[in-house]
């Protein structure tokens, strides 16, 4: 018998739950092993222990008792989430994410970059409006995408923060804190 064997026995052994040669194996290797035979003695004691504690009888109304402390607790006010209610460093987060975005990917795209001058190499930004104004009023295809790149970019990122907003992020960053280990 090895020890990890005899150490799933020695309980049902404590028991008298074992056939007799179970037991008669589980003795025999007891009478070789130390660490088993320690493993035994302190199993009988935790036993031993455990036959002398008393029960402690609980009171008759204790079920009524507990109800009556949940009925007469105070109830928790949980404030309704509004996913449209969203604060200035949100809109501001909002807009900074979609210009970025809306950013690169027009620059990433050759037929929609050649709307604006100032990517092809001409600085004046005046003449970059006017040719960007001038563009939106003549709704051309390129400018009917980049129209709705743009749009698509402020409404995927409204949408986002919508479903993500102020308490939704409030309230994880609070069960982080609860998470984290107290130094």
């Amino acid at each position: 018998m090895h020890c990890r064997e005899a150490g799933q026995q020695l309980q049902f052994y404590i028991d008298g739950r074992l056939t007799l040669e179970q037991v008669r194996n589980l003795e025999a290797h007891i009478a070789r092993c130390a660490a088993c035979r320690e493993d035994l003695v302190t199993l009988e004691e935790i036993s031993r222990q455990f036959k002398m504690v008393q029960m402690v009888a609980e009171p008759m109304n204790m079920h009524a008792q507990i109800m009556r402390r949940v009925a007469l607790a105070p109830r928790r006010n949980s404030q309704p989430f509004f996913p449209w209610r969203l604060s200035l460093s949100e809109w501001l987060a909002a807009i900074i994410l979609a210009t970025v975005a809306t950013l690169g990917s027009i620059l990433a795209q050759p037929s929609v970059r050649t709307l604006l001058p100032f990517a092809n190499g001409r600085d004046s930004l005046s003449l970059a409006f006017i040719n960007l104004t001038h563009n939106l009023l003549s709704m051309n295809s390129s400018t009917l995408t980049l129209v709705l790149w743009i749009f698509g970019t402020v409404l995927g990122i409204c949408i986002t923060l919508a479903f993500a907003g102020g308490e939704l992020r409030s309230r994880w960053f609070k069960a982080m804190l609860d998470r984290l280990p107290v130094r």
